[in-house]
């Protein structure tokens, strides 16, 4: 059975572009555009409308991409139901960020191509505030976030590790640096509601640490520059540029804790709870089950090791 048409529909639901589409799946534009041409012969229904402003999927696309889902997943569970040694085969897309990728998805993907040696893993980087909206389109099957504080019930989460938020200021020779010393009788929050702050543009963190400063501060301070992923934060603080809220684990996993002065934040702020994310309606799929499973497993491992 080829449903390699299926695939590609299912890539350009999610890119919403037959070129982007096309360089994903070493395909060229017009293969892609036949492609989609031949499912809408066969339905007898337009699947996207294209316009100067770009490309949206109509409702019958969006019908047949809960089909187009469901069938792949149906046919890699009959492949590894019938096949000779019974191995788990197929591809598996993981978005995550870098961070995450070397903290906590090295240990999982190394058990994970241990115990699952056929599936080939594609792993996809950025900023862990996309990666939601990412598994939601398709681009990605698994995604690892910070869990929203309202997360949709038609996505499924297995948590992997939680890390607290800390403040974060230069400590490197520079004018925000020296302003802090020469104000630091004061008490901290005073001299930091006047202090350039480097936030979040999007993302669980976003909204967390701005109703948080509004809480803290008579009044907004100062904005230096909003920033999309906390790597690119860690680095402009400990250039001097600012001060910020960040996750512990992105601090102590940037090489610049020289570089910066670390306050522990006990008080309002929940830690961030990271894990897997992936649509309810594709748990069942064995290639994404087998990854539930794995992460479930060093989790009571770790749990065992912690009681010790």
């Amino acid at each position: 059975m080829d449903l390699k048409p299926l695939q590609i529909f299912l890539a350009v639901c999610s890119n919403l572009s037959f070129t982007q589409t096309a360089a994903e799946q070493h395909l060229s534009v017009s293969a892609v555009s036949r492609c989609v041409l031949r499912l809408e012969e066969q339905l007898g229904e337009r699947l996207f409308d294209r316009d100067r402003r770009g490309m949206t999927a109509t409702s019958a696309a969006r019908r047949l991409q809960v089909v187009a889902e469901r069938m792949l997943s149906d046919w890699r569970s009959l492949q590894q139901s019938l096949g000779e040694d019974g191995s788990l085969q197929g591809e598996l897309r993981i978005f995550c960020s870098v961070t995450a990728t070397h903290r906590l998805l090295s240990p999982l993907l190394a058990a994970y191509r241990e115990a699952y040696p056929q599936v080939h893993i594609l792993l996809q980087t950025g900023d862990q505030a996309d990666g939601v909206d990412r598994v939601r389109r398709g681009s990605s099957d698994v995604a690892v976030i910070a869990r929203p504080e309202n997360l949709s019930p038609s996505f499924a989460f297995s948590p992997l590790a939680s890390t607290p938020l800390c403040l974060c200021m230069p400590q490197v020779d520079c004018d925000l640096r020296d302003k802090l010393l020469e104000l630091e009788g004061k008490a901290l929050w005073s001299v930091l509601e006047d202090a350039p702050w480097v936030l979040p543009e999007r993302g669980v963190s976003k909204d967390l640490i701005d109703r948080w400063l509004q809480g803290r501060f008579l009044r907004q301070p100062p904005v230096y520059a909003r920033v999309a992923g906390h790597e690119a934060i860690v680095a402009m603080v400990s250039l001097g540029l600012g001060v910020a809220i960040l996750p512990r684990l992105v601090v102590d996993a940037s090489g610049l804790v020289s570089s910066l002065r670390v306050i522990a934040l006990s008080e309002d702020l929940p830690p961030f709870e990271i894990g897997l994310c992936a649509r309810q309606r594709r748990r069942a799929d064995p290639v994404i089950e087998g990854l539930w499973h794995v992460a479930q497993s060093l989790e009571g491992q770790s749990d065992r090791l912690d009681s010790q």
